[in-house]
């Protein structure tokens, strides 16, 4: 699953700082990058990166970070089960 499908499931249309970076991203869905390939590494620069091009603030990275580590676990657990 993609970060951004992750946010979109979990934090599009709550009342928190997630749900305001998840709203964020549906707005900027065609330049967001969605559907980011390769490592976790790689897909979380690529993504800070977008968002830091943006002028996202000090707390949006913040959340993103927070929502970044949500998803690699969610993901870890996820492919952990399929294996």
């Amino acid at each position: 699953m993609s970060f951004y499908t992750f946010m979109m499931r979990n934090y599009k249309g709550t009342d928190s700082p997630e749900g305001d970076l998840a709203a964020d991203m549906a707005r900027d869905k065609d330049s967001f990058p969605r559907n980011c390939t390769g490592k976790f590494k790689a897909r979380h620069r690529l993504i800070r990166e977008h968002l830091e091009r943006h002028n996202a603030c000090k707390a949006c990275l913040a959340v993103f970070e927070k929502c970044w580590e949500e998803y690699v676990q969610c993901e870890k657990n996820r492919l952990k089960r399929n294996s």
